[in-house]
């Protein structure tokens, strides 16, 4: 491929928690997701990002064009691992698998409409 590429940054700042043994590993995998299944492809992604080295699952909401606001998901107090997500149940929500490497576990979160 040949061309001129423009870098648009749609996030920074990431603050890695402290490690002697894996420094600056923040942030991890970015995914495009939908949280409302009906939504897919016909709106602007969401971007969920594994925090990897911060302990903090985020989630990027689109608010224009290359724009996004992140927002943490939640802080695990350890390495997140790769993100995966389904709508287990058919409500028309996908729930977000979010691993934590340092304290062998995995959380399910679950998105919903906002309450009225």
């Amino acid at each position: 491929m040949k061309g001129e590429w423009k870098k648009t940054v749609l996030a920074s700042n990431f603050k890695n928690k402290f490690s002697l043994l894996v420094p600056n590993m923040a942030p991890g995998f970015p995914y495009a997701m939908w949280p409302k299944v009906a939504d897919e492809g016909k709106t602007a992604p969401h971007i969920l990002v594994a925090g990897d080295g911060d302990h903090t699952a985020h989630i990027m909401t689109h608010t224009g064009s290359l724009t996004y606001e992140r927002e943490p998901i939640v802080d695990i107090g350890g390495t997140v691992g790769a993100l995966t997500w389904a709508d287990l149940d058919n409500d028309g929500w996908n729930e977000v698998w979010i691993p934590n490497y340092d304290k062998s576990y995995v959380s399910l979160y679950k998105f919903s409409a906002r309450p009225a």
